[in-house]
């Protein structure tokens, strides 16, 4: 499935924008003379090197999950210089990936029986480009930052537990027909979702991954507090002058506290039992 020239010359584009401001960002970050704290890192002469590894990090790794990103946390001291820089990398990471969706959505189909075309086609251009071993979530995550110096930063696990998706009869073929229909189990669902009526409603449920999350305070003139929170994969910039310190921050341990896996409650309007099980899809109770 051809994919036009132009689409192709604004992804080259967005990622040789990216590429030189990512360029830019990392000579300020080298550059740089202020503080960093990665706390998993224990050698303090690697902290830099390590943090500048993590912001480059946008190419697949060999036998790398595609659907999952290298994450690290902790705090770097950026003076104005490196958080204009940032700015600017962020502004192209947002433009490369509005680029990539223009390629998904404007010429590829959108039915479902075409659906495995338009991952061949997406692929096939991203070669044409040279860009077919980039880690697209990895090239699409901002730099977090901060525009002042919290007094302090707490860093915690998180996990938002499970998501439910709701879905048509249609949308679960569309998927289950991606999968290897050749296989006798995959055949039995095809079976058993041919046989529902098409307006049943269908539930994905997903377990979610823990993230690393912030939690920042700034103590405010009359004494009180104002907070702020976010999702962290990468080390966060905190706007520093030089002399000054890092905000207080805590230390995480390097796996997340073990999650019990929940049964669906009783009274749920789901079925516990899944009812495509390749797709964690179940049925709505009656």
């Amino acid at each position: 499935m051809a994919v036009s020239a132009t689409l192709l010359s604004e992804i080259e584009d967005a990622f040789d924008a990216m590429s030189n401001s990512l360029r830019l960002f990392d000579e300020r970050l080298y550059q740089s003379s202020l503080s960093i704290s990665l706390p998993w890192v224990k050698e303090p002469g690697l902290q830099k090197q390590i943090a500048r590894e993590l912001y480059n990090d946008l190419w697949h790794k060999d036998h790398q999950d595609g659907r999952k990103t290298t994450t690290n946390y902790g705090l770097v001291g950026a003076n104005e210089s490196l958080i204009v820089a940032a700015k600017h990398l962020n502004h192209h990471k947002a433009r490369l990936k509005t680029a990539i969706a223009n390629l998904k959505k404007s010429e590829l189909p959108q039915l479902h029986e075409h659906l495995h075309k338009r991952s061949i086609a997406l692929a096939n251009s991203l070669n044409q480009t040279g860009l077919a071993r980039l880690h697209l979530k990895q090239c699409y995550r901002q730099i977090p930052l901060l525009e002042s110096r919290p007094d302090s930063v707490r860093f915690s696990w998180y996990s938002s537990g499970r998501s439910i998706r709701k879905l048509s009869v249609e949308e679960a073929m569309g998927r289950l027909l991606k999968l290897d229909i050749s296989q006798p189990h995959i055949q039995i669902q095809l079976e058993k979702l041919s046989a529902l009526h098409q307006a049943t409603p269908l539930a994905q449920i997903q377990q979610q991954v823990p993230v690393i999350r912030a939690n920042f305070s700034w103590k405010t003139t009359d004494n009180h507090w104002q907070r702020q929170a976010r999702n962290c994969p990468l080390p966060i910039l905190i706007p520093l002058n030089e002399g000054d310190t890092l905000p207080e921050h805590n230390i995480l341990p390097t796996e997340p506290p073990e999650q019990r896996n929940r049964a669906l409650r009783s009274d749920s309007k789901i079925d516990p039992t899944p009812f495509l099980s390749s797709l964690r899809i179940h049925l709505y109770r009656n």
